[in-house]
């Protein structure tokens, strides 16, 4: 499961857009949110599925309890992703609220930085990281955010220690008025996404169908959690897969690239140590034949071995021996 956290000048609508995605009153700081998939719901529908089990994202409103700056950075550096929420509504200055985020950010990570590089000055083991250290505190003192730039393996090894909130992926959440959901930002290159947090906290309480009806006034096609989530799939390389049945419908997530045993390590790690095959077909395909016992009739199961790497919508039932 991964982690996102909410972040953002003070006034910018940080715990409204976390009840927006949690659908939560506003008490805590941490929820644990279904990742809305009418793919998996059509699988649940097809064979019966006694539960319909969604994949879940942590979403946490990261200021609500960092008592000081500090604090609130060194809860960013746990987060997988992270969402920004620039201040665009009731007049504010979005622009001047974008700068005050990336000079906060760049500040963060500057700090850790230095204070490694003055370290690995003085020890002689760590003369392979100098170059690498100093690249990146020159990276940041251009004003430049360390994901864009290519880093590799082992250049990013050094840093991992020090987890920097400029390499995690970032999306910025323009939080503008219901009347003016039209509007954008110039974010440098930067994913952003123009919500109304407000009008969404608003509805987070309703059924989906409610919700979409409401929404759907303001010209807004898509709750912000369904909007969010695809985007921090994005930036994190992540696909979905699914296995169903009349026990259980479930999404999975895993990085893409991952090969069939990974894919089988996400449910458990006894079935990636006792893999022996997986059956596999595409959501599209399954959902043509109309259930998985018609489309192995049909001989549409393909049998896939170690080497089968799964690609997003994969259903799949996996072969293994303890």
């Amino acid at each position: 499961m991964k982690t996102v956290g909410i972040t953002g000048p003070a006034g910018s609508g940080k715990s409204t857009l976390w009840r927006a995605i949690s659908g939560q009153k506003p008490v805590g700081d941490v929820a644990t949110v279904a990742v809305p998939d009418p793919r998996l719901d059509k699988l649940s529908e097809l064979h019966a599925s006694k539960s319909t089990v969604h994949a879940q994202v942590e979403v946490v409103d990261v200021h609500a309890t960092a008592r000081t700056a500090a604090a609130a950075s060194a809860r960013l550096r746990n987060m997988d992703a992270l969402l920004e929420v620039i201040p665009g509504f009731g007049g504010q200055d979005g622009a001047a609220g974008l700068g005050a985020i990336k000079d906060e950010l760049l500040l963060a990570d500057m700090g850790p930085f230095e204070n490694r590089l003055a370290k690995a000055k003085r020890d002689p083991s760590a003369k392979k990281e100098l170059p690498v250290l100093q690249t990146a505190l020159d990276h940041l003192n251009e004003g430049k955010f360390l994901s864009t730039r290519s880093w590799e393996k082992e250049e990013l090894a050094f840093f991992s220690a020090l987890a920097p909130v400029t390499l995690k992926p970032i999306i910025l959440v323009y939080n503008v008025d219901e009347d003016a959901l039209d509007r954008t930002i110039e974010t440098a290159g930067l994913t952003t996404i123009s919500v109304s947090a407000l009008l969404e906290a608003e509805v987070a309480g309703l059924s989906n169908e409610e919700a979409r009806d409401l929404l759907s006034a303001y010209g807004v096609d898509e709750p912000v959690m369904g909007r969010v989530i695809q985007e921090v799939y994005r930036s994190l390389d992540l696909i979905t897969f699914f296995t169903t049945g009349e026990d259980e419908s479930r999404a999975w997530e895993v990085r893409r690239g991952a090969t069939a045993p990974e894919a089988a390590g996400v449910i458990h790690t006894d079935i990636q140590r006792g893999f022996i095959r997986a059956e596999v077909i595409s959501y599209d395909e399954l959902v043509a034949a109309g259930h998985w016992d018609k489309a192995k009739a049909a001989a549409k199961i393909r049998v896939e071995g170690k080497d089968y790497v799964f690609k997003e919508a994969d259903c799949t039932h996996f072969r293994f021996n303890v």
